[in-house]
């Protein structure tokens, strides 16, 4: 009884949350199309959605997710009328765009928090988002791998100047969004009684250090890994107050968890728009480890004064002896 307390009580926190940015965000973007602000921005980004295979219609599910969450992406893709199906091969460049470039202005400032500058942060998600993703879309044009129709989990609305279809349209997708996190908040339960949870963080320790993050951040990361940046980054702030960390295992933790973090939660969102998993999961944790090592190599050699003006700021305190 206890355990089932303790899940609906995460649901009703996670809702919460999500759903006071999402449903206040959907309205926003209604109005704007209704304004004809969205077709600007659709003109103004779709050649970088084109750029990576992607209709050029997604650019407004891109840009609210980079403000706002995937979830709140979600309930905009979910209102679309694509005038073509989605293959395989498209919804997982989304996916894997989506998971790197999330979030960024709250994410962001949670980073500079524990010390990394934001700029950096921002920056280095949206160029790992946007080259990798051109990269994997030329590979699927030159293979045709996974260019079957992509299976797509969540209700489309119909387009319908009728407001009360639309508002209908919007409460059938939050419901399919407050079942997810049911599940997921469940799912997160199990791993942990079955002991799954700790072998992703035994399993991934071996990388971390291999990377050069130090034992104590190295543990540090595996939260954020699975449980978030919040979560991670919150208990590196902590650390970091102490003086215990040094200022480049600081920045290989953000770097880290800055483009692999929530890889449950997050991975079974995207799958919701057909992306397949061996891009969202598999693919997106080697990128993450190839960009964290040859960043954390490149900075190695770099003074310390440039490691403080360029990369680090003033959050992390002197270590100590």
């Amino acid at each position: 009884m206890e355990k089932i307390k303790e899940i609906s009580k995460n649901v009703y926190y996670i809702t919460y949350e999500l759903f006071r940015i999402m449903i206040p965000t959907i309205i926003i973007v209604k109005i704007l199309q209704e304004l004809g602000f969205v077709e600007i921005l659709n003109n103004f980004l779709s050649p970088l959605m084109l750029l990576i295979g992607l209709p050029q219609e997604i650019a407004i599910v891109f840009t609210t997710t980079m403000l706002t969450s995937p979830y709140t992406g979600l309930a905009i893709f979910s209102g679309m009328n694509l005038e073509n199906d989605l293959t395989i091969a498209q919804a997982s460049v989304l996916g894997l765009l989506l998971l790197f470039t999330h979030s960024l202005p709250l994410e962001g400032l949670i980073c500079r928090r524990a010390g990394v500058r934001i700029r950096v942060t921002v920056l280095l998600r949206l160029l790992v988002g946007f080259i990798f993703c051109f990269f994997l879309n030329k590979f699927f044009e030159l293979t045709g791998i996974f260019s079957g129709k992509a299976s797509i989990l969540i209700p489309f609305g119909e387009p319908s100047s009728d407001l009360l279809v639309w508002c209908i349209s919007q409460l059938k997708t939050l419901f399919i969004i407050f079942l997810v996190i049911i599940g997921i908040v469940v799912v997160l339960e199990i791993f942990k009684k079955l002991g799954i949870e700790r072998l992703i963080e035994i399993s991934l320790k071996p990388f971390l250090n291999g990377l050069g993050i130090g034992e104590k951040a190295s543990t540090i990361a595996v939260v954020g890994v699975n449980l978030g940046i919040g979560f991670g980054a919150g208990l590196l702030i902590q650390e970091v107050k102490s003086g215990k960390l040094h200022y480049k295992d600081v920045f290989g933790v953000i770097a880290l968890i800055s483009l692999l973090h929530s890889v449950i939660e997050d991975t079974g969102v995207v799958s919701l728009i057909g992306a397949n998993i061996l891009i969202t999961l598999f693919l997106r944790a080697l990128i993450t480890l190839l960009t964290v090592y040859v960043m954390v190599r490149i900075f190695s050699n770099c003074t310390e004064d440039f490691w403080k003006k360029y990369l680090v700021n003033t959050n992390i305190p002197p270590l100590k002896s």
